[in-house]
């Protein structure tokens, strides 16, 4: 055989082999993306399942007003002098909070900032008015142009199906929330970001809210927090496909409240959209040895079909 058709039977061998090989490849660096996206999907829910807790836990410490009282001792004047020791001790997140009788009266109201001569009537509030019809804590977020966002709260005591003795009002800053939000967000490759009930950011990684407060969530997070509502989901990560781009997004419901953390990314942004070297590695050694299958088959035709 000369050298011309050996050359030709190598080609011929190889590219029998290369052909499959190249087409199976294609689909496995193509799955290797896909891996790495739902890889970072997982990553996504456990950071805003963890950030989730996180919430729950500071709103539990430091904006339940019934934990709060409870330090004071049992009874209105407990909670009475608990209340002021608060607004005294910690005036960045107690801005207000009230004693109100079972039919709303004001009993005592501490304030933080003693130049506010307008002050909330809590009485005639949604949240009292929840809270009376429910017998449970009610809350709303309040939005200010130069302030952070508060929290209204009202909480019957004690909470139950009877009538309560009295009910414990404030108006709460989420700062303090809002920073911790923040320092959660600090690794994040997109943006994290903790709404309310109406998809209004309370605060996010970007500081988003600061410079517009009460902005909506944007459209691919509503859309997530659509569609974990309607399955009565706690959490759900998935990828959102919106205006021609591909999103990763993940939403974990705050326990005991109607809040929810989000963390969203463009998938352009991820390493994972470029093939990995252990990929190409794989590939790369799987056409070698194909070629030099293809040399080795032409020596041992040369040896085993000859006359």
């Amino acid at each position: 055989m000369n050298s011309k058709n050996k050359l030709k039977f190598v080609a011929a061998v190889a590219g029998l082999f290369l052909v499959p090989f190249l087409i199976l490849s294609k689909h496995f660096v193509y799955n290797e993306g896909q891996l790495q996206r739902k890889d970072m999907l997982r990553y996504l829910e456990l950071r805003t399942l963890t950030g989730s807790r996180i919430v729950s836990d500071v709103l539990n410490m430091n904006y339940s007003l019934s934990r709060l009282a409870s330090a004071g001792g049992p009874g209105q004047s407990g909670a009475r002098e608990e209340l002021q020791r608060r607004v005294k001790e910690s005036p960045f997140i107690y801005s207000e909070l009230a004693l109100l009788s079972a039919g709303g009266s004001q009993l005592a109201r501490f304030s933080a900032e003693k130049s506010v001569k307008t002050r909330l009537d809590y009485a005639r509030t949604q949240v009292f008015a929840e809270a009376k019809a429910s017998q449970a804590p009610a809350g709303a977020v309040e939005f200010g142009e130069y302030t952070p966002p508060a929290l209204l709260i009202c909480e019957p005591q004690p909470a139950g199906r009877g009538k309560p003795d009295y009910y414990l009002a404030g108006r709460l800053s989420l700062a303090y929330l809002g920073e911790v939000v923040r320092t959660m967000g600090r690794n994040s490759q997109g943006n994290l970001g903790l709404v309310d009930a109406g998809g209004q950011i309370i605060a996010d990684s970007l500081s988003m809210s600061i410079v517009k407060p009460g902005l909506k969530a944007p459209p691919e997070v509503i859309k997530m927090l659509a569609v974990a509502q309607e399955r009565e989901a706690d959490n759900f990560a998935n990828e959102v496909h919106f205006r021609g781009k591909v999103y990763l997004a993940s939403v974990s419901a705050v326990g005991g409240t109607k809040w929810w953390i989000y963390e969203i990314m463009d998938s352009a942004d991820l390493p994972a959209r470029k093939v990995s070297g252990w990929a190409l590695r794989v590939v790369f050694t799987g056409v070698l040895l194909i070629l030099i299958f293809a040399a080795v088959s032409l020596l041992l035709a040369e040896r085993l079909l000859k006359e």
